[in-house]
Formats: structure tokens, C-alpha cells, sequence
């Protein structure tokens, strides 16, 4: 696969990767991404102004999808505490109406 296919590819994934985390599909996104890295990696590091215009492109999507699965993960994680309090508290609720 050439170096143009390659970006053009990770371009198209880069893509695909914001739509998925867009609708908080993660899994997605993670697969996606999984596919995009070797597409990465492969890259020479000699690349046409076209290309590198491309890839910053890709760079600026990465900063943007961590930003927003930073943010999901924060508030998943923030969700589960409180249901994990209330479903705590409702066990202390069971007790005392034992007694």
C-alpha cells in the first residue's frame, strides 16, 4: 500500500473514529482506532506538504476524540459513584426496615 493510501485510509478511519465517539460509541471507536495505528506507524517520515496537511488533520481529530473520551470517562465514572451510593443506600434502607 502506498504512503498516499495509507493516510488517506487513516484519514477516512480518523473519520469514522469522531462519528462513532460523537455517538458515544466507544467500542467503535476503539476498533477503529486499533485499525488506524498500523496505518500510523507505517508512515515515512518524509512526506509531500499534501500529505502532512493530512496528517495534521489526523493529529487534531486524535486531540479531539481523547478530549471527548476523557470527558465520557469522567462522567461514566462520576454515574457510577452515585448509583453505586444509592444502591448502597438502599441495602442500609433494607436493614433498618428489618428491624
Amino acid at each position: 500500500m502506498s504512503q498516499h493510501d495509507m493516510i488517506s485510509q487513516a484519514w477516512d478511519l480518523s473519520q469514522a473514529i469522531e462519528v462513532a465517539a460523537v455517538g458515544g460509541n466507544w467500542p467503535l471507536a476503539a476498533r477503529l482506532a486499533e485499525t488506524r495505528s498500523p496505518l500510523l506507524t507505517a508512515l515515512a517520515a518524509e512526506q509531500s506538504p499534501d500529505a502532512l496537511a493530512t496528517i495534521r488533520k489526523i493529529q487534531s481529530s486524535i486531540a479531539a476524540v481523547t478530549q471527548a473520551a476523557e470527558i465520557a470517562q469522567t462522567a461514566l465514572v462520576a454515574n457510577h459513584r452515585r448509583s453505586m451510593e444509592r444502591a448502597n443506600a438502599a441495602g442500609l434502607y433494607q436493614q433498618a426496615s428489618r428491624f
